[in-house]
């Protein structure tokens, strides 16, 4: 038989073997073409395995209490913390933190005391209850007591975390004012209760929560021996009365020596003390205080000084704790190299490793134009900058101005410029036209209200700090003058420290790049540089004695009233965010005059 013949039994095999192969790839190639045209299969979800079910009557009533509480009302805030501690229980199986059998654990105890002293750090403690756990005589609580008793621990500790961090405010910028550029610190609280529940010593994780800079626990110092004392600091007044002349005599003078810490007269040989006197010493204060108040040092105790005199605030806890809640909403780290701005202060500091290095005067933002409150970076230093007239001032000051036909446009050094191009303004019909499509800036140069520097840290206020050509105003002890930006006494002393800090820069690199630089020159930092615009009245100086500031803006009282829960009263005012409508073709019938009378009268620097 041929090599190449079979038989016929294995033929049959390999013939019918053949034929299923074909049918199966026929089969699988037709099934993938439907696959390939059919719609895709929906996606199978993961199998999620519910967690084990508590078996014990404690956490067989704690989880039925989540769960019911999940759906009643509460406030976001509650109602976060309800979604967080019922994700955490589940987890542990309804495990307790705070209670045992027999009632609150020592741990409860611990936070239950720490809740107490609430006072000691700014916040109420009776905002912090403890709870009851209730039981007939002889008998252990039951377990819904006891659930009752861990849940209310648990939502009164993650309520503490949240007012330390300063969420009793949620939103300063949308409830107080657009100016307090602030947020509370929060922190998660999946990320408390774990923590709590981790922590042994809760009453140490509670004060921690707080914050941790220095002037923070300076102030609470302070606002303990405030409530230590019988009643908050008393100021005699001055009564109305004749003036007060020095040389002259008069029972108020006594009244006088008092507010001005001046010591009594001594009895000499030829001439017995009198107390009533208006001696020398009292002059020299009088004229001090005269001065720092920025009225007339005359020595001549009138009307207009008894006014300043009585117009003291009396210190109480209130301005101390609305003071300690803005600290709440500070970066916790500022960094190494920062510089900080207090604006009831006007004053600037640079601080290097925690050390002051540099203080400086500021001028600060009109009470209707105010400096916000904020923080940034510091990004460039513009040498010799050019001012680019911001849509506030072009549509609100210049526009009205060149409407009525102002024609020093050019003479006080502005220019109006499209697309690049510079325009004369008096080409244009300003009775139709929106001044907001047109660029106004002043080129560099000696009567550039930025002066010679510009410190750039972008932000959404489009605010900075700069040199100013106005330079007499820094002599007044109240400077809110400007728009909203911060001019600098000495810019080139702060300039010189932070290239110093940033690039090692000398004075003399800066004096020439002041001189002999191109102009807008705009030179990067490369170091990070914090920027933080603080509006404290109340802070303990190096000496460790309290001082406070006038509440120029009325930050300080909206805090306090919200903290009061007088929400109703506070004014926010308007939202200097919101963007600058067109202009109003309306006859102008302000005061400056013409576009120069606006830049001298008005400005003197940005």
């Amino acid at each position: 038989m041929s090599r190449w013949c079979l038989p016929l039994a294995r033929l049959v095999v390999i013939v019918v073997g053949l034929a299923f192969v074909a049918g199966a790839e026929a089969q699988q190639a037709g099934g993938a073409k439907r696959l390939a045209t059919a719609e895709p299969l929906p996606a199978t979800a993961p199998t999620v395995t519910p967690p084990p079910a508590p078996q014990d009557p404690l956490g067989i009533a704690l989880q039925q209490k989540l769960s019911a509480a999940s759906k009643g009302r509460a406030d976001e805030a509650e109602a976060q913390d309800r979604a967080a501690l019922a994700a955490f229980y589940a987890g542990r199986i309804y495990a307790p933190v705070w209670v045992s059998s027999n009632g609150l654990s020592a741990k409860a105890a611990a936070a239950i005391t720490e809740f107490g002293k609430a006072n000691d750090w700014g916040l109420d403690a009776a905002d912090f209850p403890p709870p009851v756990v209730t039981a007939a005589t002889g008998d252990a609580p039951s377990p819904d007591a006891l659930a009752n008793a861990e849940l209310a621990m648990s939502l009164t500790a993650l309520k503490y975390a949240r007012y330390a961090r300063g969420g009793r405010i949620a939103d300063p910028a949308t409830q107080l004012s657009s100016y307090l550029d602030r947020k509370p610190q929060l922190l998660e609280p999946k990320t408390v209760i774990e923590q709590l529940a981790a922590a042994g010593e809760v009453d140490a994780y509670l004060r921690k929560l707080h914050p941790q800079q220095p002037e923070f626990e300076k102030l609470r110092q302070k606002l303990i021996e405030m409530r230590t004392a019988a009643a908050a600091t008393t100021v005699e007044m001055l009564p109305n009365g004749p003036q007060l002349l020095p040389g002259r005599s008069n029972p108020q003078i006594t009244i006088l020596r008092r507010r001005l810490k001046v010591p009594m007269p001594v009895a000499t040989a030829d001439k017995p003390a009198d107390e009533n006197n208006y001696d020398d010493a009292l002059k020299v204060a009088v004229m001090a205080f005269q001065k720092e108040s920025g009225t007339l040092p005359d020595g001549i105790v009138g009307n207009a000084t008894r006014a300043l005199l009585n117009d003291v605030e009396v210190l109480s806890p209130a301005k101390l704790i609305a003071n300690m809640e803005e600290w709440r909403w500070m970066p916790e780290d500022r960094g190494d190299l920062y510089v900080t701005v207090n604006v009831p202060e006007f004053t600037l500091r640079i601080v290097k490793n925690g050390a002051v290095i540099h203080t400086e005067r500021v001028i600060t933002g009109l009470v209707d134009k105010q400096t916000p409150v904020f923080s940034e970076t510091m990004k460039s230093i513009a040498f010799q900058p050019r001012w680019n007239v911001p849509n506030s001032i072009k549509v609100n000051e210049l526009y009205p101005s060149l409407a009525r036909g102002g024609t020093s446009f050019r003479r006080q050094g502005l220019r109006l410029s499209r697309n690049g191009r510079d325009i004369d303004p008096e080409s244009v019909d300003w009775s139709s036209t929106d001044i907001r499509a047109y660029d106004v800036y002043q080129p560099p140069g000696a009567s550039n209200v930025l002066g010679e520097l510009k410190f750039n840290f972008p932000n959404k206020h489009t605010v900075y700090m700069h040199d100013t050509n106005a330079r007499h105003l820094f002599e007044e002890t109240s400077r809110p003058f400007s728009h909203g930006c911060m001019r600098v006494r000495d810019p080139r002393r702060m300039a010189e420290i932070l290239l110093s800090e940033d690039k090692g820069w000398d004075a003399a690199k800066i004096a020439d790049l002041i001189a002999n630089g191109p102009p807008n020159n705009e030179v990067p930092i490369e170091r990070k540089i914090g920027v933080h615009v603080t509006y404290f009245t109340a802070w303990v100086d190096e000496q460790g004695a309290l001082q406070t500031a006038r509440d120029v803006y009325g930050h300080e009282k909206r805090i306090t009233q919200a903290l009061s829960g007088e929400w109703a009263q506070i004014a926010k005012g308007p939202n200097h965010l919101a963007p600058v409508r067109a202009p109003q073709a309306v006859s102008y019938s302000g005061g400056f005059g013409s576009v120069g009378d606006f830049i001298s009268q008005a400005l003197g620097g940005f």
